[in-house]
């Protein structure tokens, strides 16, 4: 395809757009390059065009609006500089515009992409691997845009249309997500006019009020629906601390709760416990959650606020059931070999783990006697088996290889994933550290459906084949050193 972008720029050297000027049209080298070929009257590609009212700040969206913001932009934005601050917002109006109908875009391709045949139960894992996401990631996205595709069309097309944006589009599907599939079409129509001139707060808002009138009893069966979804869960914070979140409680008992917090918190106050406010808080939080209270441990400061790595394997030796391993490490963070201890290393009250050790002292410590490297490259069978389930032994080699589930951009960890034989071992595949890998039975069930093949070249080094017939790759576990 040629092509060529024709217009009457105002000012050629300010604008962003580059060419060449050939009677009364303007030729962009850098669409032609791109096979693109657009054509305006030239009175209607100019920069007055972005001020209020004029044909770029109404354009719908679509490729044309998108070659000319792109050609006003220049390479870096520099054209940008050249517009006015009334031509700037009309810039920014189009980009929105554009956002709304590439986000219509993608919901279509990905309603589209689940909908077809062999799709069924494992797109979401095609198009994690796409773009690497996790599976349940990517099915919330697939599942959330065949929602709106069928139950909000009116709303769907008026994203198309650049008309609303993609909050407005998630405000809507979430408020009226409790509605019948009949009540949720009349009110499509509504909030998807509506939300052409509120903000996100005031659609919400609106979308609230019509679906109570539509629904009454819509208040009620979202607090059902949401206390099904009651649950408590700890998280790993960015900074190396952890967290407790608790969603869809009981209001009464949360509002109890948080007084019993900050009543134990003044007590803290009042005994000496040295911290802020909110730091007090915490620990009350974290006394009544281990039935412990932190002003008997007042004169051991020390004690009471250290929280680093030797906490940690201090509170798992507790328990009578903890082993101990060790793996040793490649300089760019892969194992190298791993070692388990021969039974639970405990250590009596008052005394710790210990510091700084040899590796040497700190093997003999946690009572490991031998250290099995870790295969690598190719493989000579070494640690090879001759049955179907692998030792004890060989289980931990292969999950100090890979840490988690071997699919792309899956997170379980290895230690709650089966151990799969890449080969089929009824096929003749070994029970060998080149054989085996981590899956997640989610990614188990997923490499055995139709379309699907996976293959592990060396030991720890997985191709992913899907059903449209691309790859993916994943590598072993690079620890943080």
């Amino acid at each position: 395809m040629s092509a060529a972008l024709s217009f009457e720029p105002d000012e050629p050297q300010g604008s962003g757009l580059a060419g060449e000027r050939d009677g009364d049209s303007w030729a962009g080298e850098e669409g032609a390059q791109q096979g693109l070929y657009v054509t305006l009257p030239a009175e209607e590609l100019t920069l007055e065009g972005f001020a209020a009212g004029g044909r770029a700040d109404t354009m719908a969206p679509g490729p044309l609006l998108a070659v000319i913001l792109g050609a006003i932009a220049g390479e870096d934005g520099q054209g940008l500089a050249g517009l006015s601050d009334d031509q700037l917002i009309g810039f920014l109006s189009g980009t929105r515009r554009m956002e709304s109908q590439i986000a219509w875009a993608k919901m279509a391709a990905l309603a589209e992409f689940a909908s077809r045949p062999r799709r069924q139960d494992f797109a979401a894992d095609e198009v994690a691997s796409a773009f690497n996401l996790t599976w349940l990631s990517a099915a919330r996205e697939i599942e959330y845009a065949r929602t709106v595709t069928r139950r909000l069309p009116v709303t769907f097309a008026a994203l198309a249309a650049g008309r609303v944006h993609p909050v407005h589009v998630k405000i809507i599907e979430e408020v009226t997500s409790i509605l019948s599939d009949d009540d949720a079409a009349a009110a499509d129509e509504k909030l998807a006019e509506a939300a052409q001139s509120k903000t996100y707060g005031e659609l919400r808002r609106a979308a609230t009020k019509l679906v109570l009138k539509l629904d009454p009893e819509a208040v009620r069966k979202r607090k059902e629906q949401a206390r099904r979804e009651a649950r408590v869960r700890s998280f790993r914070e960015e900074s190396g601390n952890a967290g407790i979140t608790g969603r869809e409680m009981p209001s009464v008992e949360v509002l109890a709760s948080m007084q019993h917090v900050e009543e134990h918190a003044r007590a803290l106050r009042d005994a000496g416990v040295p911290g802020t406010w909110e730091e007090l808080k915490v620990r009350a939080t974290l006394d009544l959650l281990q039935e412990r209270d932190s002003r008997l441990t007042l004169s051991e400061p020390s004690a009471s606020h250290r929280t680093d790595t030797r906490d940690l394997m201090a509170a798992a030796a507790r328990n009578p059931a903890t082993r101990w391993c060790v793996t040793v490490l490649n300089p760019d963070g892969t194992a190298a070999a791993h070692g388990c201890g021969a039974g639970s290393r405990r250590w009596p009250p008052g005394q710790g783990p210990p510091g700084l050790m040899s590796p040497r002292g700190l093997l003999e410590f946690f009572n490991i006697r031998k250290i099995t490297p870790v295969i690598r490259g190719p493989c000579q069978h070494a640690q090879a088996e001759h049955r179907y389930r692998p030792s004890r032994k060989l289980r931990h080699l292969i999950k100090a290889r890979n840490a988690t589930c071997t699919a792309t951009g899956c997170g379980r960890r290895a230690a709650s994933c089966d151990l799969d034989h890449t080969g089929p071992h009824h096929q003749g595949g070994r029970t060998c550290e080149c054989n085996l890998a981590p899956l997640c039975r989610h990614h188990h069930r997923c490499k055995q459906a139709e379309g699907w093949w996976l293959e592990q070249p060396e030991p720890g080094v997985l191709v992913w084949h899907t059903p449209a017939g691309r790859t993916y790759t994943t590598t072993p576990t690079q620890y943080a050193i």
